[in-house]
């Protein structure tokens, strides 16, 4: 069984009109719209739908917020694949199915969950030659110009429980993710068995349910700042600005969405393979490696391989 990633995310927003600008903004193909709807796609393939709060398309809301995430579909390669993880779900809880090739459930924490049999597109990328010294990569040749950012997929999700690990052991043991990293006091980050990004799900610890954000994956750092600065043009401006992250090494800028959480352009992620092990970092000392905007200090020094006891998630 492999789930290769995210297919799409289903928003309820009060703001359709809004987000629909939004994503648009933001580098989003609209490919489908309707007074109470709307569809966007990207290049690989995976798609974000935004539906009105009366849209009868709704699960229910995750968390006391009307507006944000409340259903994430992930790809799976092959409906011999669903149905074998469908007949493990339901062993405990209703699986609804449509037609041969998806289904959905709820998982531990309450969040909706789809699968579909569906491929994502491969991605191709050719590298900026990048310059530094004593190394000449690009000569006699100008850094390629952004106007603006176009993201290519979707890298992750984030969402909140009060027990992370509860919600991540779910992903674990019955859709066979693996950990990534654990953050103390802070939540667990998972990656699909299909997919070598450092995370594609990330439970947070909350004190309820909750979504957080979705990461955009794009080219480069050049690429995300285009994006900042067109989107800040139109209205659209970060809290923390351009800053790195200790795990994942991501490079990240997020932007509040007006349909709920934010949205987070990102790149240059770690990319992991099962000889991977798992590390356990100080929460602080994990979250941000740097900001734009300098700290007062650098927190404390806290990391080290995880443990059989930690990979229980107990």
């Amino acid at each position: 069984m492999a789930i290769t990633g995210i297919f799409s995310i289903k928003y309820a927003t009060d703001d359709l009109e809004g987000g629909v600008r939004f994503h648009e903004l933001l580098g989003l193909r609209l490919v489908r719209s309707s007074s109470d709807s709307a569809d966007f796609e990207l290049p690989d393939g995976s798609m974000v739908l935004l539906c009105g709060l009366a849209s009868p398309e709704l699960p229910p809301a995750f968390g006391e917020a009307a507006s944000g995430v409340r259903e994430v579909c992930w790809a799976i390669d092959s409906e011999e694949s669903l149905s074998n993880v469908a007949r493990g779900i339901a062993t405990d809880r209703e699986v609804v199915w449509c037609g041969a090739t998806e289904c959905s459930f709820i998982d531990d924490a309450g969040l909706a969950v789809r699968l579909r049999v569906v491929s994502l597109r491969s991605l191709e990328a050719v590298p900026d030659p990048v310059n530094a010294p004593g190394r000449v990569e690009r000569l006699n040749q100008l850094r390629r110009w952004y106007d603006r950012a176009v993201p290519q997929q979707m890298q992750h999700v984030v969402f909140c429980a009060p027990q992370p690990r509860v919600a991540a052991r779910f992903y674990v043991e019955r859709l066979g993710f693996s950990i990534s990293d654990i953050q103390e006091e802070g939540g667990v980050f998972l990656r699909a068995p299909g997919n070598v990004q450092h995370h594609n799900l990330y439970w947070q610890r909350a004190e309820g349910p909750a979504f957080r954000h979705v990461s955009y994956g794009v080219a480069n750092v050049d690429e995300i700042m285009a994006g900042a600065s067109f989107m800040a043009r139109h209205g659209f401006t970060s809290r923390l600005g351009l800053g790195r992250h200790r795990i994942s090494s991501t490079f990240f800028y997020y932007l509040p969405n007006p349909c709920g959480g934010d949205a987070e352009y990102s790149t240059d992620s770690d990319c992991l393979d099962e000889q991977w092990q798992p590390r356990v970092w100080g929460r602080a000392f994990g979250h941000i490696w740097w900001l734009a905007e300098v700290r007062s200090h650098e927190p404390e020094l806290r990391m080290r391989k995880a443990n059989a006891d930690d990979l229980m998630l107990a």
